[in-house]
């Protein structure tokens, strides 16, 4: 939000940042204010080892972040293996990707946070673009925010808003985190909010009919990694010429 009121050509302060309160320390360990501000509160201020810190991302530097920086972060907190966490990887770049097709801005915003003592991630990305009813009611003029949300999660669904487009990203990734791997994801996008679960096996959809306006779309996934198959790393071979 900081970002796309800045964009817009609106300023912003922030007020209150009283570094007692652990929410604000939180926040500058996070790098959100030398994000935003261009310098921390408190030169102490540190990015904790199991935070990812708050970045925008653009889709040109999304392999690279997700290959080199975030892979690397989750292997080593986790013990998971590159091949472990494929589909996860995978996931984030579709919705990377999405970010793209979605919106004339370049640049989406990601967090993660590694919870130790339950073996829990949660990672958030977060556009400005035009959301998802509005690219949802292009071929379903009659759904309301929350239920666009849902239409666009169904495998197979596409609003067709460009040709690299195929609507399998949100499908994907319910089916991953989800359904494979017993998480959560919260898809929250104009009027709508809409929380995906797993319940006995299957997908299933809880709904929030008073949550705000979120510009944009905002995707939280809490996955609790020890749900994660263990799975090797290809090895290497030995090439002789």
């Amino acid at each position: 939000m900081t970002h796309w009121f800045r964009s817009m050509g609106s300023s912003v302060d922030f007020l209150g940042l009283d570094l007692e309160n652990e929410a604000i320390k939180y926040l500058d360990d996070s790098l959100f204010f030398e994000l935003h501000n261009q310098e921390k509160l408190s030169p102490d201020s540190a990015c904790r080892d199991t935070t990812i810190p708050v970045r925008q991302l653009a889709r040109r530097d999304s392999h690279g972040w997700l290959e080199y920086t975030f892979l690397p972060w989750l292997m080593e907190k986790t013990g998971l293996t590159k091949n472990s966490l494929a589909e996860v990887k995978s996931c984030l770049q579709e919705i990377i990707n999405n970010i793209s097709d979605h919106t004339d801005f370049e640049e989406g915003c990601i967090f993660g946070q590694w919870y130790p003592k339950t073996k829990k991630i949660l990672i958030t990305v977060a556009d400005f673009g035009v959301g998802i009813p509005t690219n949802v009611r292009k071929v379903s003029p009659s759904l309301t925010d929350t239920e666009s949300i849902i239409k666009a999660a169904e495998d197979g669904f596409s609003s067709k808003s460009l040709p690299t487009n195929r609507g399998a990203g949100l499908y994907l990734l319910l089916l991953n985190i989800v359904q494979r791997f017993e998480g959560s994801v919260t898809i929250r996008s104009g009027l709508g909010y809409a929380t995906f679960v797993n319940q006995e096996g299957s997908i299933y959809v809880t709904e929030d009919i008073d949550c705000g306006y979120c510009v944009g779309t905002t995707i939280d996934i809490a996955l609790q990694t020890d749900k994660i198959p263990y799975e090797e790393d290809d090895q290497e071979e030995d090439l002789e010429w």
